[in-house]
């Protein structure tokens, strides 16, 4: 039973990192004035969490939440929670920067298993802003059933890794050109890794399978070879663009929706319910790191970090450099055909 094994393992023993950064939003999240935010799968637990939190302590011009497209009313009804999350104590706060203007929150489509719809996203937020100063790549799948995006990755691979690595690459010039607006402006890229990354399959990435639902593979290795690639996407993107800084994060064992919708189908999940809160935090704790890797000075560009700030244990095939060249090579083919946002749609 190799996944439970593994399962087990990364679920009850984590990485073993200890300690960490005294981090408090309210003291420790500088002034974001001015600035604009862009969160993915800002609609679930863990995004939407981040920016009412940035909202409330950082108060940047904006942020703009990417998810999954919904009505009307259901997009209002979510920018109303952040935004009441966010401000309906803010007398009583006790962030340095709450005399500051509150951030406006909109909401953009985006379906990361679709190349046109993460370029549309793109697209759109481009045409409506000529900064981005942080861009948060938090949204994630795990155990979903197996399947393919639309342009036919592993459903894990291609929304976890595939859809965010684009989207990345179709807004970096707009994270560098902000970087080099003042003589202090500076850009960030965070990518929500996990400490699942140690799951990845032998070899790390698969790549001759990635175009298929990799039905040989568990799906904590489907999710582990997702994350390992994130890792190595921030490596990348540290080196190819210096002017922008990034980091990969690992939020902790989190008791999150996601995690109670594994509950229904994991074995593993089922039999350690009881302890969980042991060993798991709550999602106001989980997503510190996020908050130290999008505001810190600390953060140093290109590293994979675990609660709070720690330099996280990365996995023998995370620190492959030639694993992550060739993944970045093979990323740049799948791209072939996207237009940049400066080509027309003609």
């Amino acid at each position: 039973m190799p996944e439970f094994r593994e399962m087990a393992k990364v679920t009850l023993f984590g990485s073993g990192n200890k300690g960490g950064a005294t981090f408090t939003p309210a003291n420790d999240i500088p002034s974001q004035t001015g600035k604009v935010v862009l969160i993915t799968g800002a609609a679930g637990d863990l995004g939407r969490q981040t920016a009412i939190e940035l909202a409330k302590y950082g108060r940047p011009a904006r942020i703009y939440v990417a998810d999954l497209p919904r009505d009307e009313s259901a997009k209002k009804d979510l920018i109303a929670l952040i935004d009441r999350e966010a401000y309906e104590d803010s007398n009583e706060s006790g962030s340095k920067n709450a005399t500051e203007p509150r951030t406006e929150i909109h909401f953009i489509d985006l379906d990361l298993t679709s190349f046109d719809s993460v370029r549309a996203c793109a697209a759109k937020f481009v045409a409506k802003e000529e900064r981005l100063d942080i861009l948060i790549l938090n949204a994630g799948i795990i155990r979903v059933a197996k399947g393919t995006t639309k342009e036919g990755y592993e459903v894990h691979f291609g929304l976890n890794y595939i859809g965010h690595a684009l989207l990345a690459k179709l807004l970096i010039p707009t994270l560098v050109k902000t970087s080099k607006l003042q003589p202090d402006a500076e850009a960030r890229v965070v990518v929500v890794s996990s400490e699942g990354h140690a799951m990845a399959p032998k070899g790390g990435i698969q790549f001759d399978k990635l175009k298929t639902e990799c039905v040989e593979m568990d799906y904590s290795q489907r999710y582990g070879q997702s994350k390992l690639a994130l890792i190595h996407l921030v490596r990348q993107l540290a080196t190819r663009y210096p002017e922008v800084k990034t980091a990969a994060v690992h939020p902790g064992r989190i008791l999150t929706g996601m995690a109670t919708r594994l509950k229904k189908e994991s074995l593993l999940v089922r039999v350690t319910a009881p302890i969980a809160p042991f060993f798991c935090v709550p999602v106001s704790v989980g997503i510190i790191n996020h908050l130290w890797a999008a505001t810190s000075p600390d953060v140093v560009s290109g590293k994979y970090y675990e609660p709070v700030g720690v330099p996280g244990k990365e996995s023998a095939l995370a620190k492959d450099e030639s694993l992550s060249k060739k993944l970045w090579d093979w990323t740049e083919v799948q791209f072939t055909g996207v237009k940049s946002l400066d080509e027309s749609n003609g």
